[in-house]
């Protein structure tokens, strides 16, 4: 893989806190009660000032803060953080992806000075937003972005369509374009899918937080909101037998090798993306039962990749990087060693995440 020197691109999960629940994240059991595996870890200035040297920000294009579990706003230092970053790297672009829905104004219009954008996830207008962004208010998501771009801030509205909510994104992108938004994205979850049983699903269960059932999410009717790649494991079960024979087969090519892009999560754990890292604590899974943490032991324990007790250098440029999991990519199958997560995101015909992006509303170039 890349090396130390070549990284351009930094994916920080500053914090694994949030105030939100929403169904399809890890973070909570189906929106209900807490993921208890999870560490709930937030960066402090002293933390980023030991991982991120002024040479090393030197280096870097960008830095994007997307919650694996968390959102970023959480994070008490987080002004004081980028003010950090831009005294070292005043050209270094920085985007941030949140919920909208925490701090006040004043926070978002002191963001909206020292980011190139933020990406807000608000699924549907006032009456339908909280279904999936539980335990959010609309009104003031409204608030906070409009100080924000008053800040100077790029806010971008990202609308994930469900049943629920599609026959209200003509009227949200007309509200986004009122209000100054730059740009109006149209995602089409590849959340719809049982990672547990590689297949699709056509609903998901939401939980309060005594796993009582409170209702469902269901995918959306038109077929321009539905994420193509869902639709594509039909003709792959038909050509492989099944989704698992295509995972065992399909070749991986790494796409975070090629940007040369690493993560490093809330717990100062470094992994080169989100979605290896994110097999370290499913709830669906015993403590350290997923895959993942077969390869973190074979590479000496997850105490190497964590950049608090070593060099972020030294754990890129380390064995877990340039060998073991590489090395995971050609295993015969993946009850062999090859990774799901690698397969599913890398591998060439399945890619779920890449298709949520294919259509959106008043485009514009970043």
């Amino acid at each position: 893989m890349y090396k130390y020197n070549e990284i351009k691109t930094v994916h920080l999960e500053i914090s694994s806190k949030c105030n939100a629940a929403c169904p399809m994240c890890l973070r909570t059991v189906c929106g209900g009660a807490i993921n208890e595996q999870l560490p709930l870890k937030e960066m402090s200035l002293d933390n980023i000032k030991k991982i991120f040297s002024p040479t090393f920000l030197k280096q870097l294009n960008r830095i994007y803060l997307c919650g694996n579990y968390g959102d970023p706003a959480t994070s008490k230092d987080l002004v004081n953080i980028f003010k950090y970053y831009k005294e070292h790297n005043p050209e270094l672009r920085i985007d941030l992806f949140t919920n909208g829905s925490i701090r006040n104004t004043k926070f978002w219009y002191e963001i909206g000075k020292l980011t190139h954008s933020v990406n807000f996830s608000i699924d549907g207008l006032s009456n339908t937003n909280h279904i999936y962004r539980r335990n959010t208010n609309f009104e003031k998501i409204m608030d906070n972005c409009a100080s924000y771009m008053m800040g100077g801030g790029k806010a971008i509205w990202d609308y994930i369509v469900f049943k629920h909510n599609e026959h209200q994104v003509e009227e949200a992108s007309k509200l986004s374009q009122r209000m100054g938004f730059y740009k109006f994205v149209i995602k089409k979850t590849g959340r719809f899918f049982s990672n547990t049983q590689s297949t699709g699903k056509d609903e998901q269960v939401v939980y309060d937080k005594n796993q009582n059932v409170e209702y469902y999410l269901q995918k959306p009717l038109a077929e321009k909101y539905q994420n193509k790649s869902l639709e594509k494991e039909k003709s792959l079960t038909e050509k492989y037998g099944s989704l698992i024979n295509y995972l065992d087969k399909t070749p991986i090519s790494c796409r975070v090798d090629k940007e040369k892009s690493v993560y490093i999560s809330a717990s100062g754990n470094v992994f080169p993306c989100c979605w290896t890292a994110n097999q370290l604590y499913p709830w669906y899974f015993k403590p350290k039962g997923s895959p993942i943490w077969n390869l973190i032991d074979k590479a000496g324990g997850l105490n190497n990749l964590n950049a608090y007790n070593n060099s972020l250098e030294s754990i890129v440029n380390g064995t877990f990087f340039q060998e073991t999991l590489p090395n995971s990519w050609s295993c015969s199958s993946i009850k062999n060693g090859k990774l799901k997560a690698c397969a599913k995101t890398c591998g060439q015909e399945f890619n779920p995440f890449q298709s949520q992006f294919e259509r959106s509303e008043s485009p514009k170039a970043l």
